[in-house]
């Protein structure tokens, strides 16, 4: 049976795919995080959920279509999980579809995301986390 982070994960997948701020904030902390890969052009630093509205207006002005994929999911010690998935994106302007897997890792604390950072393989991610300890 998949662990109650495993599911604050997933829904925050859905969410980012299909729902709204409002949504999506339910899903938050207050002082949560987000990095994306820095391999990724213009990654952006989020703190909070006045950055992450703006991070979210950002990303609906430039894309039209997007599918975050699920295709590995962890749950990791200390209330972490790691995510292998795959984005797709398609350009708002241009129409041209953009596909690249990436890998985040999850912090949760008491039953809502606190953090999610990027990184660019599996690896990297892993490497992050071990330095942590």
């Amino acid at each position: 049976m998949p662990s109650e982070n495993l599911e604050i994960v997933r829904r925050w997948v859905r969410i980012t795919n299909t729902g709204t701020f409002e949504e999506a904030a339910d899903l938050v902390t207050p002082d949560f995080e987000m990095t994306e890969s820095a391999k990724l052009p213009g990654a952006a630093v989020v703190s909070g959920l006045d950055e992450l509205r703006t991070y979210q207006l950002g990303w609906r002005r430039n894309w039209s279509e997007w599918d975050w994929r699920e295709e590995e999911i962890t749950d990791l010690a200390r209330d972490k999980v790691l995510l292998i998935a795959t984005l797709w994106l398609r350009g708002l302007r241009s129409g041209i579809p953009v596909e690249r897997r990436w890998a985040y890792v999850f912090e949760i604390r008491d039953g809502k995301l606190a953090r999610q950072d990027g990184y660019e393989n599996k690896d990297q991610a892993l490497q992050a986390i071990g330095s942590q300890d």
